[in-house]
């Protein structure tokens, strides 16, 4: 659901970002390593809520087949940040919590998505569940000049989800009338029509997949998290409530939001 990998060495800076990232080589439990842009509590707005709420969207995601790329919780022992040479990585990692999030560096290929790019038709399906996924957990943060998504010519990989679950003032519930018409606005997001070029007839392998999610899945999102990424018992119910309550109300998201798509 969420695994651990321990950070083995840097390989570089990412230079952009503001968090930022760091591509590390990582270990996995069974010997084998991976390469994962890796993003610390010291550089995030809330420490580490913004992990925990990146590793619970990205459970989500993953749950609902959504193209999101492996993620893991990276143990940064002291003896590597030890290793690293340049002064401001090693105040970075020094002093931030000793669990960073990482996710899997993607192929090459990738590159942002560009600002007004039209959805190729093979991807509407895709793009319109990202569309409604985003507005359930309160990601105003896919918008054409910061789109957090990547694009190869034929596949989406979606990133960066630590901003989501922020109690933003306007926001409305997804399955009300004018969820999807809030202070965001919906033609910013990078989905959104004119840039989905076709409406999908309906949303139902997305709705199946939110059926599942039932009140032990999302305990377990909240217990997979490291001890030290715990949130408060307010925030984490919170979150917990708004996930519950789109399940229930599933249908009427997805009716809503196909009616903001056509």
């Amino acid at each position: 659901m969420l695994d651990n990998v321990l950070a083995a060495s840097l390989i570089r800076s990412m230079k952009t970002g503001r968090t930022l990232p760091n591509l590390i080589s990582c270990e996995r439990e069974d010997g084998t390593y991976v390469d994962a842009v890796v993003k610390c509590s010291a550089k995030t707005m809330q420490g580490v809520r913004d992990l925990a709420v990146e590793a619970v969207c990205g459970m989500i995601a993953k749950d609902l087949d959504l193209p999101v790329p492996e993620f893991f919780a990276v143990q940064v022992d002291p003896e590597f940040v030890e290793t690293i040479r340049e002064p401001i990585i090693r105040d970075l990692f020094s002093n931030s919590d000793t669990f960073a999030f990482g996710s899997a560096q993607l192929p090459t290929g990738f590159a942002v998505w560009g600002t007004d790019q039209s959805v190729p038709e093979a991807l509407c399906q895709t793009a319109a569940e990202i569309y409604t996924f985003d507005a359930i957990v309160i990601n105003g943060d896919r918008r054409p000049e910061n789109p957090n998504c990547m694009f190869s010519g034929s596949e989406i990989a979606i990133i960066d989800h630590e901003l989501c679950f922020s109690q933003e003032l306007f926001w409305r519930a997804p399955w009300i009338e004018g969820g999807f018409d809030s202070r965001r606005q919906p033609q910013q997001h990078i989905f959104a029509k004119p840039r989905l070029t076709s409406c999908p007839a309906d949303l139902n392998r997305f709705e199946d997949a939110w059926n599942t999610i039932d009140e032990g899945r999302v305990d377990a999102y909240f217990r997979a998290l490291p001890p030290s990424w715990k949130l408060e018992n307010h925030e984490a119910d919170r979150i917990r409530g708004i996930i519950l309550d789109s399940r229930a109300n599933i249908h009427e998201v997805v009716e809503r939001a196909l009616g903001a798509l056509r």
